[in-house]
């Protein structure tokens, strides 16, 4: 199927000097880009044919649809190591539609079809799609639907690329690796380099060929992956992309049945409410993921639980923070070494205990805050990022208890160790935690 539009303009058509001196510094023959772009659709699934004589046509005037030019923008930016949009072609840009698109939630082909999009644009900074509001109404149908529906009766897939366990550990690998760096710098460093990767590794496997215990493999990494990306687009206080990553790594989740990462994709959005001062919201994402997490390793139900006591805590409810974080000790207690998921390897007894304390101090309850922030402090951790966390929690404590002078302290230690790391959500904080102003997001 072609994908060239010709509208009035065809009659008039100009020869596409920008496009024409691309090529040229490229050296690429109009044959070779069009094998290039053809290769591109196969890759992430687009039903076009792109022969020599539909990139002639271009090269004299004529314009593909959005979706084509997409694709072959995508090939010019790789190969010249620089962004080339389609508008600077004089080509309509599909960036408008997929911001539309990729807020549904849909079918798994739907899911694959707009991370691959969403991939793309994340890798070129293109910030029309990426700076997209964030929209509360869309994700309770969703939520309702994974919590509700079965998995997926067939999983598996037929395209050009055979999917193998080599592929899936190197993605695997890739999102350990990417994780560590956002701990250590923040997400606005390397998302963009991630997308990339995801874009050129990711999006041929999800279009390939596996098998059905293949593909519940392949979704679980995919899943793990998109909502790294979308933790670290919500520490770069981007909340529109962050809850498209969100809501296309739950239909991934819904299909292969996976209830531990339908948790993390509710908490995740229970992150993002807060952030938008959605309370009400902030409370019913981290109920569903205490709903999500039953049947699920002590683990992840150790981090729903601690996750509702911060949604109560921010609702003004501290009974409700005393009871859930108890709740949340004694799964933890009761995991099992090694038992939980990868992705939540992070969650330690450190994690736990900050994260109660934050629950406390925000909640009122400056003596149990204190002590879990003790409990918490006993543990080391090279994450740069969760011990400015950690400081931030402390001196919202001192501030609780009244002591002016640590509450700057801590504030001017907190600023100091977060110089190097790229998070406009962390930078608001310490901001907002040096002029004395309650720290309510999580």
């Amino acid at each position: 199927m072609g994908g060239t539009m010709m509208g009035p303009r065809a009659e008039h058509e100009e020869r596409n000097e920008v496009l024409l001196k691309h090529l040229e510094v490229l050296d690429w023959s109009i044959s070779g880009f069009a094998r290039r772009i053809a290769a591109r659709c196969q890759a992430i699934g687009l039903p076009y044919t792109v022969s020599p004589s539909t990139v002639s046509r271009w090269c004299k005037g004529a314009i593909p649809s959005a979706e084509l030019a997409a694709a072959a923008c995508h090939v010019l930016s790789v190969a010249l190591h620089r962004i080339v949009t389609p508008e600077s072609l004089g080509w309509p840009s599909d960036t408008d539609l997929v911001a539309a698109q990729s807020l549904e939630y849909q079918d798994v082909a739907h899911a694959v079809r707009m991370l691959s999009k969403l991939w793309a644009l994340d890798s070129m900074r293109r910030r029309s799609v990426v700076k997209s509001a964030f929209s509360a109404s869309v994700f309770g149908p969703a939520s309702r639907e994974a919590l509700v529906m079965p998995a997926d009766t067939v999983i598996g897939g037929r395209g050009p690329h055979k999917v193998t366990a080599a592929d899936i550990d190197l993605l695997d690998e890739q999102t350990r690796l990417y994780g560590k760096l956002d701990s250590q710098h923040g997400g606005g460093k390397f998302r963009g380099v991630f997308a990339s990767m995801m874009d050129t590794h990711a999006t041929p496997m999800l279009n390939g060929t596996f098998s059905a215990r293949t593909g519940r493999r392949l979704f679980g990494s995919v899943v793990d992956a998109v909502l790294a990306m979308a933790s670290m687009a919500y520490d770069d206080q981007l909340p529109g992309l962050a809850q498209r990553y969100d809501l296309q790594a739950m239909r991934l989740a819904q299909a292969i049945g996976d209830r531990a990462r339908i948790t993390r994709v509710h908490i995740h959005q229970a992150r993002l409410a807060a952030a938008q001062g959605g309370r009400e919201d902030v409370l019913a994402h981290a109920r569903s993921a205490v709903l999500a997490a039953d049947g699920t390793p002590a683990l992840v139900r150790a981090y729903a639980c601690v996750t509702e006591a911060r949604a109560w805590a921010l609702n003004g409810h501290p009974d409700q923070v005393i009871s859930t974080v108890k709740r949340a000790r004694d799964f933890f207690s009761r995991a099992q070494p090694q038992a939980g998921p990868f992705w939540l390897e992070w969650f330690d007894r450190r994690e736990l205990e900050g994260q109660a304390a934050w629950a406390f101090a925000v909640a009122g309850l400056a003596e149990p805050g204190v002590q879990a922030l003790k409990e918490a402090s006993v543990f080391s951790s090279d994450r740069t990022r969760d011990t400015v966390e950690l400081l931030i929690t402390e001196a919202e404590l001192e501030r609780l208890c009244g002591n002016t002078a640590e509450h700057s302290a801590l504030a001017r230690r907190a600023s100091y160790l977060s110089q190097h790391l790229m998070s406009r959500r962390l930078t608001e904080r310490i901001n907002r935690l040096a002029a004395g102003q309650p720290l309510y997001d999580f």
